[in-house]
């Protein structure tokens, strides 16, 4: 979700997914489980207006007990066709305009009854240029725009850029260090992070000094049980607390972004980015991407002038590339710091947050 966006503006937050329902979230978070388990003996419990959806059916009783608020606008943040019929009809109960935000795009999102819902929306929102286009081609709507998440001011270096020192040298006991962070999906990450963690490993034997730190769950659990345990990679899980992820950017030396080359699982995803994208870019630190050149992350960093991409499935490509940033760490890091320059100067929060807040204010208007 793109807290950093939403927050100045949000009274609530109605989240779908189950994996996020943690016992000491927020009491402004409030848990709506869409799509409810398709059981029979769950029908009861829509009537009782104690789940809020089932078999494509809504409860107003859940609605009423849980968002008592009047609203001016419900903004559904979507990856999924549920997700999107639900915020319409939150919408429609409520009586107010409603923003549809793309966070990632899905070929369900074509068919006709879910693309009506995006046609007749009174804002449509997308999170990459390539999105748009393809939206624009669908729904023949030419009042698009194009938001996606924002670094927070704690992402960016504290000391002025001119006075970082680049000059660090690597060795066994101060080894170069490559982060991953976020969330990591077999259906978005096979066929890329695998080669990864397989070349950090093999140039670790080998006894170049490089190590990987993984941060952030698996799913399922059982994807890259086998590459994680190789040397010179270790799995630290989800970070708790979430504040926790300033000070591991901070201690990190590189980060890297996988995409699946895998063409059946990038037929959707070319069309998004991590939401943390602009946040790594922020640090001042190399990000390197792995994954094919047809997707809406390698537009993003032709565009801002990313230093390390390898767009070709090939472990040897990447080895070069990782030993060629170890070698070449003080003119990459140079690279970095400019690249942190034009993110600040180009997607910094007050700005984005003041044009997000004037769209709020025209089509509530």
């Amino acid at each position: 979700m793109l807290i950093n966006l939403y927050s100045p503006f949000a009274q609530k937050f109605i989240f779908t997914n189950g994996d996020f329902n943690y016992p000491d979230r927020n009491q402004n978070y409030i848990f709506a489980q869409v799509p409810y388990h398709r059981a029979r003996k769950n029908l009861i419990k829509l009537i009782l207006g104690k789940i809020p959806e089932w078999r494509g059916k809504y409860s107003s009783k859940w609605l009423d007990k849980n968002l008592t608020e009047n609203f001016d606008i419900i903004i559904s943040f979507i990856y999924s066709p549920c997700a999107l019929l639900f915020g319409t009809w939150i919408s429609q109960k409520k009586k107010c305009k409603h923003i549809i935000h793309i966070a990632d795009h899905c070929d369900f999102f074509l068919q006709p009854k879910y693309l009506e819902a995006i046609k007749t929306a009174d804002s449509l929102l997308v999170i990459s240029n390539r999105m748009k286009a393809l939206y624009e081609k669908h729904s023949q709507r030419k009042d698009i725009k194009v938001f996606h998440n924002i670094p927070d001011d704690r992402c960016f270096p504290d000391q002025a850029l001119d006075s970082i020192d680049d000059s660090r040298m690597f060795s066994k006991s101060a080894p170069f260090r490559l982060i991953f962070i976020g969330g990591l999906y077999e259906y978005l990450h096979k066929s890329s992070i695998e080669d990864i963690i397989s070349s950090v490993a093999a140039l670790h034997d080998q006894g170049i000094p490089i190590e990987m730190d993984i941060y952030g769950a698996r799913y399922p659990e059982s994807f890259l049980d086998k590459e994680i345990k190789l040397k010179g990679i270790t799995h630290y899980g989800v970070v708790m607390p979430l504040d926790s992820k300033y000070e591991i950017m901070e201690n990190a030396d590189a980060f890297v972004i996988p995409s699946s080359f895998d063409p059946t699982l990038n037929n959707d995803y070319q069309y998004s980015f991590p939401s943390k994208l602009t946040e790594l870019l922020s640090t001042a630190k190399p990000v390197i991407y792995y994954g094919s050149s047809d997707t809406s992350i390698h537009e993003f960093l032709n565009q801002i002038g990313s230093s390390v991409t390898v767009t070709k499935r090939s472990v040897n490509l990447l080895n070069e590339a990782l030993i060629n940033l170890i070698d070449n760490y003080p003119a990459r890091k140079l690279d970095a710091e400019k690249i942190s320059r034009m993110i600040r100067k180009d997607y910094d929060m007050k700005t984005t947050r003041r044009a997000f807040g004037s769209h709020l204010t025209h089509i509530n208007s």
